[in-house]
């Protein structure tokens, strides 16, 4: 019994001991690889200077890795990154302001109808300031003309119209002018609130659409 006693006590030693040195392997020296711009290595126990833009991998003394420290974003990535940033924020302001447009579009109008009366009453006020123009643009080129054969009567009695008289030709070809650029202006007018409303009838179908896709799912979950 007495020679069998230093065997066990050495087994006791030795289990005792074996935890500790795993935990030591485990927590062991690390070893530092990286390779630089000229695709030359390094290794030691810290990442060398030269590879400070370099991917660099740590490794254990038995040459196992450990884990993989990726190399800092060149500055052709961080442009690109912040490019996509700016895009993806670009496009989230959009789809804000689109909800935004779409709650308005949907607070004004009830059914379509409501679109084509506002549009053709729009439209039609707009015409009626089209027609006095027109009415008075009748009026000034019939006076136009008036003056026009007076100027022509009076140059052949006096060898010279009179200078009132293409005074008041002149100011009245100037009126006509403007009228007629009114007329213009507000046709284009009729035009813009035209592909205007037509737009808002489109979305509005759009979005009539979407939630009447919508409803079947929500009465479901209900």
């Amino acid at each position: 019994m007495s020679r069998k006693k230093p065997v066990y006590t050495f087994i006791l030693v030795l289990g005792l001991c074996l935890p500790v040195m795993g935990i030591h392997a485990a927590s062991g020296p690390t070893i530092k690889k990286c390779k630089d711009a000229t695709g030359q290595w390094h290794y030691g126990d810290s990442a060398a200077q030269e590879c400070a833009k370099s991917k660099i991998t740590v490794m254990s003394d038995e040459g196992t890795t450990k884990k993989v420290i990726a190399a800092p974003p060149t500055a052709e990535e961080l442009k690109e990154r912040e490019a996509r940033k700016e895009t993806e924020e670009a496009e989230q302001q959009r789809a804000a302001d689109q909800s935004k447009k779409d709650a308005l579009l949907l607070s004004t109008y009830g059914v379509e109808d409501d679109i084509i009366y506002i549009r053709d009453r729009k439209i039609a006020q707009i015409e009626t300031s089209i027609k006095a123009s027109e009415e008075t643009l009748k009026n000034l080129r019939a006076a136009l003309a008036r003056m026009e054969a007076q100027a022509v009567d009076e140059s052949k009695s006096d060898k010279t119209a009179d200078q009132s008289t293409l005074k008041n030709i002149e100011q009245t070809r100037k009126q006509i002018a403007r009228h007629e650029s009114v007329v213009a202006e507000k046709r284009k007018e009729q035009e813009a609130l035209r592909k205007q409303y037509a737009d808002e009838m489109e979305r509005y179908r759009v979005i009539k659409k979407n939630q009447a896709a919508k409803a079947p799912t929500a009465a479901v979950k209900k």
